[in-house]
């Protein structure tokens, strides 16, 4: 069997490229790889090199990273200013997802052929990464093999909470005339495939009960189970993120502005580290703040854990589930969250983890955390004990396995009429 993987993904630096997105894109590389032959399109940012040599240096490399042999195809994306006139892009994105966003870089022409190349050399399956390679799929001018896409956020849920953070401004409010278009684009797209996997079994019943959408399955981020490790003696909070990525940005700043001086004030003791890429996005970098450190990006976890006594996660925007929190949990960490930080986990207020909303109840369950060892130990371990029966990557490979070889026993051609005149 030949699988075709499509991602806008694309690693360029293999030690660093570790974030949610590239995580869960291996996910399902591992369990391809084990029951096919894959051919890979990536869709790249316009100034990777795309020559000839240079991929066939690519697929070396990755070949040799991921141990199996790839078949290799890189397309350039799309820039905003190929797309056209501003004015026509804002216009156009309220009645075409295509013309929105990020996904604007997979809609041209040229994207199309790619794809088409690739349909070519006849796969048996196609692996959708993310909804922004949906875009040349919609408008294939020939049918197509069953399709296996990863909805990993709801984007029209994501897009809808960040419009809704600060600073709201009438320009941020006309972005909610794009949403309709978004959820369009999300429809057609699950309408399309064989089967839809998704984070959790909160976005599967809402993709499934309330839009009544067929063949979403649950398929849930996952980690590798590291050592337990003892609690940390130390009064430290840690942060995990990569700071080019919106959500992990606001909440930096939510956490270092407005819930850390609450700690410090009460444990001028305390230590909070801001740990992640990009750590100068955030407002208070160049500033010093007391008690604060930025790590930058951390090659050693274990070590960052063992540092750690307390996982703070107060995210308010995004979708899908934080693999951070899954990780931090497989440490056996205590975890402080919000509840969309920590939505779509099977992770309970209370039991295994503390979930709160404001500013300075945050605060305060992480000083509940810092003066309690028991409290500690007790949410850590359940943590740890749910992400063994939950969360295990090993399991969770498999159960993309079983879902494919399923799906496909059941029907083996999916006829899709020309998309792009529909």
């Amino acid at each position: 069997m030949r699988i075709l993987l499509v991602s806008c993904r694309f690693p360029t630096n293999l030690a660093k490229d570790v974030q949610g997105t590239f995580r869960r894109f291996n996910l399902f590389l591992d369990a391809f790889k084990a029951i096919a032959q894959l051919d890979i399109l990536f869709y790249v940012p316009a100034d990777i090199d795309c020559s000839a040599n240079a991929i066939a240096a690519h697929q070396k490399n990755l070949s040799d990273h991921w141990g199996i042999p790839i078949n290799l195809f890189l397309c350039p994306q799309q820039t905003v200013s190929e797309a056209g006139p501003k004015w026509q892009q804002q216009v156009a994105s309220i009645f075409d997802y295509k013309a929105q966003g990020n996904f604007v870089a997979t809609s041209s022409a040229k994207q199309l052929d790619a794809l088409e190349a690739c349909l070519d050399r006849q796969p048996d399956v196609m692996f959708c990464h993310r909804l922004e390679v949906m875009t040349p799929v919609l408008q294939a001018r020939r049918s197509l093999p069953p399709i296996f896409f990863d909805l990993d956020d709801i984007e029209h849920i994501s897009f809808a909470r960040q419009i809704r953070q600060p600073p709201t401004r009438l320009r941020t409010k006309l972005y909610y005339l794009q949403i309709p278009a978004l959820c369009r684009g999300e429809q057609r797209s699950i309408q399309t495939s064989l089967r839809t996997f998704v984070c959790s079994n909160l976005d599967q019943q809402y993709l499934s009960q309330r839009w009544r959408l067929p063949g979403v399955v649950s398929i849930p981020n996952a980690v590798s189970i590291p050592e337990a490790q003892p609690l940390c003696a130390e009064p430290t909070l840690m942060f995990l993120g990569g700071y080019y990525y919106f959500p992990n940005l606001n909440a930096a700043n939510f956490l270092i502005e407005q819930i850390w001086p609450y700690v410090y004030t009460a444990r001028p003791d305390a230590k909070l580290i801001i740990a992640g890429t990009h750590p100068e996005n955030i407002r208070s970098y160049h500033s010093d703040p007391p008690g604060v450190e930025f790590t930058g990006f951390v090659e050693d976890l274990d070590h960052l854990y063992q540092r750690t006594r307390i996982v703070c996660c107060p995210i308010l925007s995004g979708g899908g589930t934080r693999v951070k929190i899954i990780e931090a949990a497989a440490y056996g960490k205590p975890i402080v969250a919000t509840s969309i930080g920590a939505e779509g986990l099977s992770m309970n207020d209370g039991d295994e983890l503390l979930l709160r909303e404001s500013a300075r109840d945050i605060a305060q369950a992480c000083l509940d955390l810092l003066n309690d060892d028991n409290l500690c130990q007790r949410l850590g371990t359940a943590a740890r004990q749910e992400t063994i029966q939950q969360y295990d990557r090993s399991h969770v490979v498999q159960l993309i396995q079983t879902q494919v070889q399923a799906a496909l026993e059941k029907e083996t051609t999916v006829n899709v009429q020309a998309l792009a005149t529909s």
